[in-house]
């Protein structure tokens, strides 16, 4: 998610730009199934791919402090794949996804509308955060 700046940063005025013409930085929230959110990780330039924020995460550097056994997230196909994070399977651009796969995708991204939630009231409580 985008948070938008009042001011500009002085350095690295580019890196803040964002592809609808302000200046952002990228806030990246981890939410449990009531919609509760359980992590954030803030202060990226919007140009940082979101893999990158989460790979150079607390939560994940230290993932065993933060996760047992069995417990992962279910992530977007933005993320890699990992011991605690379950990513939504990409398509390749010469092949469709095998019809398994699809499935799995369907099925993750009816548990991720809960993250889409998440957003949208964290949008509705604080109404400066509407376009982003």
């Amino acid at each position: 998610m985008l948070f938008p700046l009042a001011c500009v940063a002085s350095q690295k005025l580019e890196d803040y730009f964002t592809r609808k013409g302000n200046y952002a930085i990228k806030g990246l929230f981890i939410c449990d199934d009531t919609v509760k959110i359980t992590w954030m990780e803030m202060g990226w330039p919007d140009s940082i791919h979101d893999n990158r924020i989460w790979a150079n995460s607390n939560i994940y550097l230290s993932k065993e402090r933060y996760f047992g056994n069995k417990e992962f997230l279910l992530g977007d196909s933005a993320f890699s794949a990992s011991s605690v994070m379950v990513p939504a399977f990409k398509k390749s651009p010469n092949a469709n996804l095998s019809e398994m796969r699809t499935y799995f995708n369907m099925k993750l991204a009816r548990i991720r509308i809960k993250s889409e939630h998440c957003i949208g009231l964290l949008k509705a409580r604080f109404q400066c955060l509407q376009g982003h």
